[in-house]
């Protein structure tokens, strides 16, 4: 895990050319940079690896792709790339998909636009080496970890980064400016040769928990030569620190980090990559008893953990903060929050926004609810080092304006990304009702103005020969949500798979044993009516299928109503019937998966065989 070197060798062997510029070589080099969040560098070999073998990407390079591409600003192609990584991963019909991906990107603008309403400040006591981690110790004082190394003898380097390791320090806090200023070690029972950070301390200040290396006389490493984290106790004697001693959940076998005591000190919330975690690190809890042992660890769910990174907990009795880059954020490791009840649990995470998130990581956030004040670290652009402390304040508006709430955007060609002048835009209520039309300005802009606070619309786009474009987008009180349109041309649906030339729609899907044309099947079909139209000589054939429950005479029976109440849809949004050369059911015969019968299937996967497909039989 000595990444600042490995990034300089790989680079070297790739200078050389040849065998040495092989796949493994430039995608272990681009990793190297992004496990030091270096997402400039990381970006251009990952951009190299894409270029190069893109179609052999695993899905965990796409990811640190995509990544790579927030940290460098490049939110639309990352956009792309996320699309591509949730259809490798993501087992889901592709409707579906579309709209978590819509959802997911409707987020990112929204958080892109979202109003800044903290003041933050880079402080004092940062270092050009990494600072971070802030905890209160008490109203005027904060412990934070640092590399930073008084020594007047050479410092010791940990060779991840080539930075000393981490101490602990504690400083004090100037109430007026909220810097933190006399930064000093803390107690010499705690820092040791090796890293120490992130502290969590008990309500009455008498015991610490804090993260340091598992290591005795040594460092102890695990049977792949990984040297896993723990996390420590320690308590206090005559006003000083004992020796600390590990916690009973910790391992050899993974990691347990970032301790964070709930304000009654009766929970503590920590990281680990235990056996049961849904991601690289999640976040846990125990309950800690009268007699200062634990219960057995509980992982917090998928609420708060997704497959990725979930990082430094801070929990005030209400709210969970923490970071993550397994949400929809700007880039690396960004904070959210959510709102916690005792009798439902932790609710939806929300991105904190900008300016606290930015494209690169920004973590260990900490907040005194009272006065909205307090500190999180970033290695944002600007900053004295690598990771910093910043503080914050939270500004209260002093005026609320009347109405601003407002959707605009942009509307462009999909393929060719040019824009598209006078292109409709219609604004629909909840109900698909009419509000408002309007026709793009000559850069493609539109904008509608003076909308209902915290309320769903849907934006529909209209222009000929293209296919109709919908968008679901939730106003924001007293702000403009940006929603940008990407419109596709009609002869983009016709496609050829395997040699057949087909009308491409989504998947037209029908409910379990029933053959009545669903509400989202009929604007996939008005889609092709619409390609149809255009290309009036097209003639095509419908062919339909079912999944493998019931019996195989009773499911042909079945898709062969599905194929002609299919025509029938067809014929009457206006589409002569001698187009439609015929209209077959097929049954169970063309599974497009393994569920025959023969093993348990989902309910999706179920639903993934009951189609309907359209063969062009004449141009």
């Amino acid at each position: 895990m000595w990444y600042t070197e490995a990034a300089d060798l790989y680079e070297q062997a790739l200078e050389k050319g040849g065998k040495n510029r092989s796949k493994d070589v430039i995608q272990k080099t681009a990793d190297s940079y992004y496990f030091n969040t270096n997402m400039e560098k990381a970006y251009e070999w990952y951009n190299v690896l894409y270029e190069n073998y893109g179609k052999e990407m695993s899905s965990e390079n796409i990811f640190k792709y995509a990544h790579s591409l927030k940290g460098t600003g490049k939110y639309a192609r990352s956009k792309r790339l996320m699309r591509l990584y949730n259809k490798k991963m993501k087992d889901a019909p592709a409707s579906e998909l579309a709209n978590n991906v819509q959802e997911n990107e409707t987020a990112l603008d929204n958080i892109l636009n979202s109003k800044k309403d903290f003041e933050i400040k880079n402080l004092a006591v940062n270092t050009e080496y990494s600072d971070f981690s802030p905890m209160f110790l008490d109203s005027n004082q904060v412990v934070f970890s640092s590399a930073k190394d008084s020594s007047f003898f050479n410092t010791r380097r940990y060779k991840w980064n080539d930075q000393p390791y981490l101490d602990l320090y504690v400083a004090k806090v100037n109430e007026e400016s909220n810097d933190l200023k006399n930064a000093l070690k803390f107690s010499k029972k705690i820092n040791t040769k090796y890293h120490e950070a992130s502290v969590t301390f008990s309500p009455d200040n008498s015991t610490m928990y804090f993260t340091r290396n598992n290591y005795g006389k040594k460092l102890k490493r695990d049977d792949k030569g990984i040297n896993h984290l723990k996390i420590y106790k320690s308590t206090k004697v005559d006003n000083e620190w004992t020796e600390a001693v590990e916690v009973s959940f910790n391992s050899d076998d993974y990691s347990t980090g970032h301790p964070a005591l709930s304000p009654d000190g009766k929970q503590l919330y920590f990281v680990s990559d235990m056996p049961g975690s849904l991601g690289k690190t999640d976040i846990f809890v125990v309950d800690v008893t009268e007699d200062g042992s634990f219960t057995e660890p509980r992982n917090l769910g998928p609420t708060i953990n997704t497959e990725q990174r979930e990082m430094f907990p801070f929990f005030n009795g209400t709210k969970m903060y923490f970071s993550s880059d397994g949400f929809t954020g700007l880039g690396g490791l960004d904070v959210y929050e959510s709102a916690f009840d005792a009798e439902e649990g932790f609710a939806e995470v929300k991105n904190l926004g900008q300016p606290v998130n930015s494209n690169k990581d920004d973590f260990s956030y900490i907040v005194n609810e009272e006065n909205q004040q307090g500190y999180f670290a970033s290695n944002r652009e600007g900053g004295k080092g690598d990771d910093d402390i910043y503080s914050f304040k939270r500004l209260i508006l002093e005026e609320v304006p009347e109405n601003n709430n407002a959707i605009a955007g942009v509307v462009t060609e999909m393929v060719t990304g040019d824009i598209m002048p006078q292109a409709l835009v219609q604004l629909l209520d909840e109900n698909g009702i009419k509000l408002k039309e309007m026709s793009t300005e000559d850069d493609g802009s539109f904008i509608f103005e003076d909308l209902n606070d915290s309320t769903q619309y849907t934006l529909k786009t209209v222009e000929p020969k293209f296919i109709d474009n919908e968008r679901l987008v939730t106003t924001t009180v007293n702000d403009t949500v940006k929603v940008d349109i990407a419109m596709k041309r009609l002869e983009e649906m016709i496609a050829i798979e395997d040699g057949i030339k087909k009308i491409k729609t989504e998947m037209i899907y029908f409910n379990f044993d029933k053959a009545s044309i669903r509400p989202d099947a009929a604007k996939e079909l008005d889609k092709l009516v619409s390609v149809m139209k255009e290309f009036p000589t097209i003639v095509i054939k419908v062919e339909s299928h079912t999944d493998s429950r019931g019996t195989k005479s009773y499911n042909e029976y079945l898709s062969d109503k599905r194929a002609k109440s299919t025509r029938d849809y067809i014929i009457s949004q206006g589409i002569d019937a001698n187009r439609i050369e015929s209209a077959t059911g097929y049954g169970e015969n063309r599974l497009l998966n393994d569920c025959n019968g023969s093993s348990p299937c989902s309910e999706a996967d179920h639903l993934l065989n009951r189609r309907s497909e359209f063969i062009i039989l004449n141009m």
